[in-house]
């Protein structure tokens, strides 16, 4: 009988790190190595004569019936995952190696526990994302930096060409940044660049993006200009935004900008071409007071 023959060598399995499990086409459980406790936490006895359904998470339970279906009529499956709760109802992440036995008219499967890995596998991923956040976006506001920025622009110029839109830069500087930077140090530098970062978000659409590119500069990117007084319509929001009083350590304060625009193709066909009419209008505006728009 089969379970007796794997109870034979059972003393010998227990040496494997991994659990033989021998389940009938209904996928009850008819025998398991004593390796089986150490993968999904139960005693083999716990588990003979209860279907495997019992035991897997909820969520891979409808896969797991697919697949045990195509090993019962033939199919041979090496590589197989899926998850189990164990008896203190942590979840076993568990690859599967697989077989029908015609002979016993059993499956037979080799379950190996990879929650370790699963675990590593899931750092490595949350590490890459975070390596692939600093390295596009700027570490004190949050937003696009100008790494990012250059991406978004070459996308919404090929896309422009394309559909036959234009596109805009908005160049902003802030007013008096360098006074109150200087004045109440760079906590309050800092805290008015998050503001400023924020609030700048709030007056564009979803479509359009702002980036931080260095000290109290951001450039705002208007994808798919359809009026010829788009630019300044976003100019004029983002003024009105700024305005409104703001709390910093130091008291109440009033952030202004100045702010240069650029569209593409009229004032340039490269990125560094409408960055570099856009700030200099953007100067042109500071050196007429400030807290205006140029073009």
């Amino acid at each position: 009988m089969i379970t007796s023959s794997f109870a034979d060598i059972a003393e010998y399995m227990d040496l494997l790190l991994d659990a033989i499990c021998v389940v009938d086409e209904h996928s009850r459980f008819h025998y398991l190595s004593p390796g089986a406790e150490r993968v999904f936490g139960y005693h083999p006895d716990e588990m003979v004569g209860r279907s495997m359904l019992d035991f897997i998470h909820p969520d891979d339970r409808l896969m797991t019936q697919k697949t045990a279906h195509r090993v019962n009529h033939g199919g041979e499956v090496t590589h197989f995952e899926n998850r189990y709760l164990r008896k203190d109802g942590s979840v076993v992440h568990i690859l599967w190696s697989a077989r029908w036995s015609e002979r016993d008219q059993m499956r037979v499967g080799v379950a190996r526990d990879i929650s370790g890995q699963k675990q590593l596998e899931a750092e490595r991923e949350r590490l890459i994302k975070r390596l692939e956040q600093m390295a596009l976006t700027d570490a004190l506001t949050g937003l696009p930096n100008r790494v990012l920025l250059y991406d978004r622009i070459k996308t919404a110029t090929t896309r422009a060409q394309r559909d036959g839109n234009d596109i805009g830069l908005l160049y902003l500087d802030l007013d008096r940044f360098k006074h109150i930077n200087d004045t109440y140090g760079h906590a309050t530098g800092d805290e008015l660049l998050k503001a400023a970062g924020l609030r700048i978000q709030s007056a564009i659409r979803a479509t359009d993006s702002v980036a931080r590119i260095g000290g109290d500069e951001f450039v705002v990117l208007v994808d798919a200009i359809d009026t010829p007084d788009a630019l300044t319509a976003v100019a004029d929001k983002i003024h009105d935004a700024l305005c409104q009083p703001l709390q910093l350590p130091h008291g109440e304060d009033i952030i202004t900008a100045s702010i240069g625009i650029a569209r593409w193709p009229e004032h340039g066909h490269t990125i560094e071409q409408l960055l570099h009419h856009a700030d200099q209008a953007m100067y042109r505006a500071k050196r007429n007071g400030g807290n205006r728009v140029a073009v």
